[in-house]
């Protein structure tokens, strides 16, 4: 249709009320019912409460109510449409049906289809236009919808769907190639989650603090590194076969993990800490730092060697603007006497000292372990991971200790969870995530030690990792299933395998890289370097089957919705803002939202008349997505123009 043949200018909702299923043979609503939008209707003896239809690309497929076919044939569903106008005005309607339909505005007939039929298949709203009066206020589009023989397919449209044009059908093609869209998704409810003020921080959906409804296919995905390169085989006289415990630190552009070595170097009882650098995260060297002797040479990575404090030796760079210049970097490991945690610093992560004479941290920890601890940027404090039993049983667990000097530490709290299974959790790899520091993110290894997979194998035991993330240190979320899989090789379904290193890096726009043991207590001991797509360790999904996603309330600043989204080629997403109840926003519907395809890191969601968001700012408003065989990762509200491109933020 011509834009210079379209009248008037509303929104046409994309919510239409639905009375399902009625038989042909029912008498037709009488006028007065049809000028209203009501809760139920009555009908040849029958009560039937409303249901609700929510288009996609202004048509829905009537099969959720009506059945599949051939039993839909000639079903009915009568459908309503609230349209509101400023003022009264001519309007051009667009209506498509398979098969027939019958449409009154407020109680008048406008179309009867019924003895012609539709005359195209798929049915779009640029089939028939019908002008119609429209009063200033509300007006009731009422459609009598006649199931075809192919599909249940209804489409209606105004002004602005017309003008738009694109009227691509939601059914499979002929060839059956295309069953993306057979079933409809229907709308994703909200909850009672209250608003929550985000600003412009990066928001991932890593756990279930946005998301406050979902429907049809919508769900949250795990998604797990993509193994690539051995960074490094154990191949030095003073490493060995039990090496572990590794640490990935940045210092600027150089990258650095720390590991322990073999127990009872160089006499029973003491191990050695050592350190690789690297300044892509992808090939690392073994510097020559020249400090402790090894068979009669200092020759080596050697960075620290006391006691038994290099068993868990675990460093950080200090970010506490208040820490002095030569404790630039800090470490906790065993105390040299045993018994508890010892506190360490150096001002350039290689030559290091005690900070303290007695062990900072004491009982009741068990220690024998990865224990870690960092500056946090949010809360301010330093806090301490630790190994300990879980208080539920005798199981590895995870407990916390917070300090504001890194030498008088608090209480220790044990770290609790939403689920209750009870599993070993080795380390704990808990770190704020560096692209988001809000969200901490842990990945631990989960050790089974009554399953043996190896039989000639002398220790028994196997290991996965898990992903957990938590908004405030001490109560996590954590997935069963498992992040990181032991692979095909017998040598990883033995002891300590699939242990994660402590700490990610950025290592491409598009990717950050995350380090795991493998063939731990064999020859060719390694660590392996895996990748994940950029805050992509979960997304919300949805396959074949439609979905959609709604947040709780958002409170945010800026002035442009930003997104990390991919699809396949007949996939897509869509979005609407709505306000606390879940209605939508005003020009920011799913009709006006960009049907949004492809493969960005950053991509600005852009609306067809307007896409400036900020006067919605500071107040709560939800965000619904609509998608089909797509991921969503992350979201954030910025300022400025904003340009979709592939880099992420910063």
């Amino acid at each position: 249709m011509k834009t210079n043949e379209v009248k008037g200018d509303i929104e046409f909702p994309g919510r239409w009320t639905v009375f399902a299923p009625l038989e042909l043979s029912d008498p037709e609503l009488p006028a007065e019912t049809l000028k209203a939008v009501l809760g139920q209707i009555s009908i040849a003896g029958k009560t039937i409460q409303a249901g609700e239809a929510v288009a996609t690309n202004c048509q829905f497929n009537f099969s959720v109510y009506l059945g599949e076919m051939p039993a839909a044939f000639n079903r009915v569903a009568y459908v309503f449409v609230p349209l509101v106008a400023e003022k009264a005005q001519e309007l051009t309607l667009g209506l498509g049906a398979d098969d027939k339909m019958i449409a009154w505005l407020n109680g008048a007939q406008i179309i009867d289809t019924t003895g012609t039929g539709n005359g195209r298949f798929p049915p779009s709203i640029d089939d028939h236009h019908v002008d119609v009066h429209l009063n200033k206020g509300q007006n009731v589009l009422a459609v009598k919808f006649i199931s075809g023989k192919a599909s249940s397919l209804l489409a209606m449209g105004g002004p602005r769907e017309l003008i738009a044009g694109d009227f691509w059908s939601i059914l499979p093609d002929p060839a059956g190639e295309d069953e993306r869209l057979n079933k409809t998704a229907l709308q994703a409810r909200p909850g009672q989650k209250p608003a929550v003020e985000i600003g412009s921080r990066l928001e991932l959906f890593i756990d279930n603090y946005l998301v406050d409804g979902m429907s049809g296919g919508a769900e949250r995905r795990l998604h797990h590194p993509v193994p690539r390169e051995v960074i490094l085989e154990m191949d030095k006289p003073w490493e060995g076969k039990t090496v572990g415990y590794f640490t990935v630190l940045e210092d600027g552009k150089l990258i650095r993990i720390y590991y322990k070595t073999d127990p009872n170097y160089p006499a029973k009882g003491t191990q050695a800490a050592c350190v690789i650098e690297s300044t892509n995260g992808i090939n690392f060297t073994r510097p020559s730092v020249g400090l402790y002797e090894f068979n009669g040479s200092k020759s080596n990575n050697i960075v620290w060697r006391k006691g038994a404090s290099g068993h868990n030796f675990t460093p950080f760079k200090d970010s506490n603007p208040a820490t002095p210049a030569d404790q630039l970097f800090k470490a906790i490991a065993y105390h040299p006497n045993g018994g508890g945690l010892g506190a360490y610093g150096s001002p350039d992560g290689i030559n290091w000292r005690m900070l303290a004479e007695e062990r900072v941290i004491g009982k009741p920890g068990g220690f024998d372990s990865q224990n870690l601890a960092f500056w946090d940027t949010v809360q301010k404090r330093y806090v301490c991971y630790y190994r300990h039993e879980d208080p539920r049983g005798r199981l590895r667990g995870i407990w916390r200790q917070v300090s504001d000097d890194f030498i008088r530490w608090g209480d220790p709290q044990p770290v609790v969870y939403e689920d209750d299974r009870m599993e070993h959790m080795y380390i704990n790899c808990i770190k704020p995530y560096f692209r988001a520091p809000h969200i901490y993110i842990g990945t631990p290894a989960r050790y089974v030690p009554r399953r043996t997979k190896v039989p000639s194998h002398p220790v028994p035991g196997i290991s996965d990792a898990v992903l957990m993330s938590s908004r405030d240190g001490l109560r996590f979320q954590r997935w069963e299933e498992a992040f990181i899989r032991p692979g095909p090789e017998p040598e990883l379904w033995t002891d300590r395998n699939n242990y994660p290193g402590w700490g990610m890096v950025q290592t491409s726009p598009e990717e950050i890289s995350i380090y795991w043991t493998e063939h731990y207590r064999h020859p060719g001991m390694r660590l392996r370097r895996g990748t994940v797509r950029t805050d992509g360790f979960v997304s919300i999904h949805a396959g074949g089957t439609p979905g959609e996603m709604i947040t709780r309330p958002l409170v945010f600043s800026g002035n442009r919705l930003v997104v990390n989204y991919a699809t396949s080629a007949v996939g897509s997403m869509q979005f609407e803002l709505c306000d606390e109840s879940g209605g939508p926003i005003k020009y920011f519907t799913f009709a006006e939202s960009e049907v949004l395809f492809g493969n960005e890191l950053e991509h600005t969601v852009t609306w067809k008349r307007k896409s400036d968001i900020g006067a919605m700012a500071g107040k709560p408003v939800r965000l619904r997505v609509r998608l089909h065989d797509a991921d969503l990762y992350s979201i954030r509200f910025a300022s400025g123009s904003g340009q979709s491109n592939n880099k992420p933020s910063k």
